[in-house]
């Protein structure tokens, strides 16, 4: 089971459909595009010229998104009630799981920081 808690409210899907595999072309495209443009613009390169929009990009992958949870919930929803610090991260997280069949690996959403995770796992062995 993958859930999705957004707000106060918690969303989940027993199994990630074929049609989160089939629907997601044009957000795997869209991240790729992101990531090349980023990419290029650490090394330096003039980006300007590019006309690829964060609205754009990002309307296409939480677009995906809501489909993965079997639009259970609008991008509205997503823009509105997701951490902006998980949200392409965890987007991309889910789009290479699905790419790969490694659905299995997918539990929560939004999925906890590195650091957050760790101080927790310390916390639960402190005595």
């Amino acid at each position: 089971m993958v859930t999705c808690t957004l707000g106060d409210k918690k969303y989940s899907v027993d199994f990630i459909s074929g049609r989160a595999l089939r629907e997601m072309e044009p957000a795997s495209k869209m991240y790729g595009k992101l990531v090349a443009l980023s990419k290029a613009a650490v090394e330096g390169q003039d980006v300007s010229g590019e006309k690829l929009t964060i609205p754009e990009a990002l309307d296409t992958m939480v677009q995906w998104f809501c489909i993965l949870f079997g639009s259970q919930f609008s991008p509205d929803d997503v823009y509105d009630h997701y951490p902006v610090d998980r949200l392409m991260h965890d987007i991309a997280l889910a789009i290479l799981a699905v790419q790969t069949q490694t659905t299995e690996v997918l539990d929560s959403f939004p999925t906890k920081p590195a650091a957050q995770e760790a101080e927790e796992i310390l916390e639960s062995q402190a005595p």
